[in-house]
């Protein structure tokens, strides 16, 4: 279906949209598509044929009587008029729709039935369906929130599309990125999925100009043949971040009742995936945290081989140990490096250096140890990338700090993933981060969120 596409490209960058049940009672779901739609600054056209009008704005009783291209319908309707609403939609050459409504495939028996003939009007009139049984659909980039529901937070533009079946987790993954500022390309909780599955919003991703990474929260689809095939042909260009659930009893029976999803052989998704050159993760905000280290870090690995520095211990074990866990080799520095740190950390005693390479206090103390350092073991080959393990100091004259310059210049040299941890509260990022994201180097404030997000992009290195 070549169709999809165009009808896809109208449904997320659209210079029209019709909200069909529009209303002026602010508890309606028709009132909140219009307050979703406040920051979106193309033409709306509320559609409700027994209201005149809505705040200042003229309300039509019908899309035929908008008389303008329209090239979105949101439709905010119970499921026994979405029928007659689609194809009224297919009359005036909408190509891009979204159905909120529930009582459809997920009731089985009439349910399926009255999807099944949704889908054939939408077919026929080459019209993209995100829906129904969703929470819509949306690109931030043109500040457009195609959904019932007005975010709480701010999202902001950028370059990691995400896919999700779950209205709920949608928000969650929007929540998750906001807080990792990390920028949306395009979002869409596709539901029941009448026309638009996986595999339609992967072809659709992969040649979409504005995405760069894309996260999937997969209950289950009756195409997942069709899934990975379009998996394969992604992951060759863009990486893909799939998050898989339905793997117990309790979530398939409840997959199935939600979207009417099958969850199917959870070790033939996770082979499928794996296969196909994506990687499977174990939540949203390793998903979003593994997205966000590919869209700062300017370098792909050419290998899975790690190396830690640090200056305290304890914190670099818990990455080690999470590297490892997950098959990351973490190979010792050469006997000439190692020697060479050994020098400057001039101990009345020899310390061995080994991987994660401790610096001692010196390093904490010395930002040229650090960074000399740092630069040295930047430069074996034997590691594939690297990660910084700092304390990071929020008082004047006490320390030495992170050497942030140096640090920066010495990775423009090299081009290998690095990765630092600046162990800091949530609440309280340490000085100097934003210098060093800006530079292609993520900052994290948790070892181990770090670490399995390293071990994610390290298993989508070719």
């Amino acid at each position: 279906m070549k169709w999809k596409n165009s009808s896809l490209d109208k449904l997320f960058n659209p210079g029209s949209i019709a909200v069909v049940g529009a209303s002026d009672k602010p508890d309606k779901l028709g009132a909140l598509t219009l307050l979703a739609l406040q920051t979106y600054t193309g033409d709306v056209y509320p559609v409700n044929p027994r209201v005149k009008t809505i705040g200042n704005e003229k309300c039509f009783a019908s899309l035929e009587d908008i008389g303008n291209q329209i090239d979105l319908a949101m439709i905010a309707l119970g499921p026994q008029h979405i029928l007659s609403t689609l194809t009224e939609c297919a009359n005036v050459g909408v190509k891009g729709a979204i159905i909120f409504s529930a009582g459809f495939k997920e009731l089985g028996g009439i349910g399926e039935v009255h999807q099944q003939k949704v889908k054939e009007v939408a077919d026929a009139g080459h019209i993209a369906v995100i829906g129904p049984n969703c929470l819509g659909a949306g690109n931030p980039n043109i500040n457009l929130n195609a959904t019932f529901f007005p975010h709480p937070t701010p999202m902001n533009g950028g370059s990691v599309a995400m896919v999700s079946q779950s209205g709920g987790v949608t928000g969650l993954m929007i929540y998750r990125a906001a807080d990792s500022e990390l920028g949306i390309s395009k979002f869409a909780s596709v539901g029941n999925r009448v026309n638009i599955d996986f595999h339609d919003m992967l072809r659709y991703l992969r040649d979409d100009p504005d995405t760069e990474t894309i996260c999937l929260f997969v209950e289950g689809t009756e195409y997942a043949r069709e899934m990975t095939e379009e998996l394969k042909k992604t992951t060759k260009s863009k990486p893909v971040i799939v998050f898989k659930v339905g793997k117990t009893p309790a979530s398939r029976e409840a997959a199935l009742s939600h979207t009417g999803s099958l969850a199917g052989n959870t070790n033939l998704y996770s082979g499928a995936i794996r296969q196909s050159g994506a990687t499977e993760v174990g939540g949203v905000r390793e998903m979003i945290d593994t997205a966000r280290l590919l869209t700062i870090c300017k370098h792909r690995p050419t290998g899975r081989r790690v190396a830690i520095v640090t200056h305290t211990l304890g914190i670099a074990l818990v990455a080690a140990q999470t590297l490892e866990l997950n098959g990351i080799e973490l190979p010792l520095p050469t006997e000439d490096v190692a020697k060479r740190i050994q020098s400057m950390l001039n101990m009345p005693v020899e310390i061995p250096i080994k991987n994660p390479v401790d610096l001692l206090a010196q390093g904490w103390a010395n930002p040229t140890i650090f960074a000399d350092a740092f630069e040295l073991i930047l430069n074996e080959n034997q590691f594939d990338a690297v990660m910084i393990v700092f304390s990071p100091n929020y008082q004047d004259d006490i320390g030495g700090g992170v050497p942030i310059k140096e640090i920066v210049e010495a990775s423009k040299k090299v081009p290998k993933p690095v990765i630092s941890i600046l162990a800091s509260p949530d609440t309280r990022k340490p000085p100097g981060y934003d210098i060093l994201e800006a530079a292609g180097i993520p900052f994290f404030s948790s070892p181990h969120r770090a670490a399995q997000a390293l071990v994610n992009m390290l298993k989508l290195s070719k």
